[in-house]
């Protein structure tokens, strides 16, 4: 009789695409949902509280920094673009430009901020923006009215559009900018023939891929195309800009796709995710996670792919459809069900069941609202958002999700995002978003430990180090197989109270172990490491 510890369970993360067999650590995952990984510990991932309801299906959604309107602007755009509308305290307002209309389409939805102007943009439409003077959006002065872009991004002091359609000719390679903006205002030009401004574009004739999106690094502007990177250098003069090609393999899935931590860009691409500085490249998922993603993913919906940053939680999450073994909203087709979660401060990977998300944005919820607006409210009724416009300046995940009752999705709704414990967000969790998180290993040799793959085990207890904020709906189960290709034979689910008992009595036999830990309530826990008591028996 033997019994072996496996600890540390929280310090590999994930890791679905090594055959388990092949996992020399034994305390390494192969799989499992909605857990996050620290301190060497499993604990669950984020939740979702109820921010607003919608009253349309949401397309993107924005922040605009305070301005000079006192409080912070967050905008949920429609998804067939024909509504724009400011969330205040639980109420919205229409900032939706008069006469607008809109219309279906996939075309992805862009927005940036620069120099006190919200900017927002689909190729279906002329690009629009929101000075602090404005009581809508409107179309962007000095813009070809004919015109559409990709996308518009800032660089410097100057927007930037990508993948321009010029005088109804679609120009995939197309970079143009404008002049100079000041601050508060939205740049007054866009006309390269006019030698009085610093307006410009070029055609990038050895680019052999379409223009997606592009994102500033330190001093410099990042390009994606399909299926490559190219860098725009400011360099003055009548020239300006340089540009030059930074990767041949290397490119992005759909716009919205890549963030900037550290002076690194994180990038969600047709084929990898890859982390780069602008001069070399390395793929963070490979031999990991990659298979796992890329065989799933659901290109046909690439133009609902995104990318945060939670830096709280110092994550970068990767948000796509997604058809795989854990799935929680399985038959998603409207918005994203499933984030690949890289945490790059313990190097870990996991996996996050989301509800029909479409677009992220992070705010503080800082509202214009006050008591005296909405004596109608009671303070209970309130929820949490009257303390988070009493100085809460945290700024917090926020998600726009479209409903879909096929999913149990009665609502369209912006989310936050966050931890059950220490989140700052003080709002009730929707239950309709609860998914249960689940941690597996499976396929354990126990060749490090001295058996022969010729030999059976016989898993007779174990003590697990877990702890609970309560006991409800958590559980252990073990199963085992004899053939390492085989999917293990699962014995019944065990639960423990962690507060009275520390042993759990087992009987599963087989040549390969297995181990599940499931958590289906509202809850959180943290799941370290536990002793197996088992006795090897003879060969077969």
């Amino acid at each position: 009789m033997t019994t072996f510890p496996v600890r540390r369970l929280g310090s590999t993360g994930l890791v679905p695409d090594v055959f388990p067999p092949d996992l020399e650590n034994v305390s390494a995952l192969s799989g499992g949902v909605n857990v996050r990984f620290a301190n060497g510990r499993v604990s669950r991932g984020p939740v979702y509280r109820s921010v607003a309801d919608l009253p349309h299906e949401p397309g993107h959604l924005l922040a605009i920094p305070m301005t000079s309107v006192g409080y912070e602007e967050v905008v949920s755009v429609s998804h067939d673009y024909g509504q724009f509308l400011r969330l205040n305290g639980q109420a919205f307002e229409d900032l939706t430009p008069p006469g607008h209309l809109g219309g279906d389409s996939t075309q992805t939805v862009t927005s940036s901020f620069l120099g006190g102007v919200a900017y927002v943009n689909r190729e279906s439409h002329a690009p629009m923006c929101k000075r602090s003077s404005d009581n809508t959006f409107i179309q962007l002065p000095g813009w070809p009215e004919a015109d559409r872009c990709v996308a518009l991004r800032p660089y410097r002091d100057q927007m930037v559009a990508l993948g321009v359609t010029k005088a109804g000719a679609y120009i995939p390679t197309m970079v143009r900018w404008s002049d100079f903006a000041y601050f508060g205002e939205a740049p007054a030009s866009w006309d390269p023939t006019d030698t009085t401004k610093s307006a410009g574009e070029n055609m990038l004739n050895e680019m052999m891929h379409p223009l997606v999106d592009g994102l500033t690094l330190r001093d410099n502007f990042i390009l994606y195309c399909t299926s490559s990177t190219w860098m725009m250098s400011y360099v003055g003069g009548n020239d300006i800009y340089v540009f030059r090609k930074l990767f041949d393999d290397r490119g992005m899935i759909n716009a919205n796709c890549a963030v900037q931590v550290g002076g690194m860009h994180y990038v969600f691409d047709r084929n990898d995710i890859y982390v780069h500085d602008g001069a070399s490249d390395r793929s963070i998922c490979d031999g990991r996670t990659k298979d796992f993603i890329f065989r799933s993913l659901n290109f046909a919906k690439a133009n609902l792919c995104f990318v945060q940053h939670d830096a709280k939680l110092s994550e970068v999450r990767f948000s796509y459809v997604a058809d795989d073994p854990y799935s929680g909203f399985r038959g998603a087709t409207t918005g994203c069900n499933r984030q690949a979660v890289y945490n790059y401060s313990n190097d870990t990977w996991t996996f996050y069941d989301v509800p029909n998300i479409v677009s992220c944005t992070r705010a503080a919820l800082l509202s214009g609202s006050d008591w005296e607006d909405d004596q109608a409210t009671s303070w209970s009724d309130a929820g949490g958002l009257w303390m988070t416009t009493e100085g809460d300046e945290d700024q917090h995940a926020l998600l726009a999700a479209r409903s879909d009752p096929t999913l149990g999705l009665s609502q369209a709704r912006i989310y936050g995002q966050e931890l059950i414990n220490g989140g700052r967000l003080k709002l009730d969790i929707a239950p309709e978003t609860i998914r249960p998180a689940m941690v597996e290993r499976t396929g354990i040799d126990l060749d490090a430990y001295g058996k022969r793959l010729t030999q059976h085990v016989n898993v007779q207890a174990i003590w697990p180090q877990l702890r609970l904020d309560r006991w409800q709906d958590c559980s252990f189960q073990f199963g085992a197989a004899n053939v390492v290709s085989s999917e293990p034979e699962w014995g019944p689910e065990f639960q423990i109270d962690p507060t009275s008992e520390t042993r759990i009595d087992l009987n599963e036999a087989g040549k390969y172990v297995s181990w599940r830990f499931h958590c289906r309530g509202q809850q959180d826990f943290d799941l370290h490491s536990f002793d197996i008591q088992l006795l090897v028996r003879g060969r077969r």
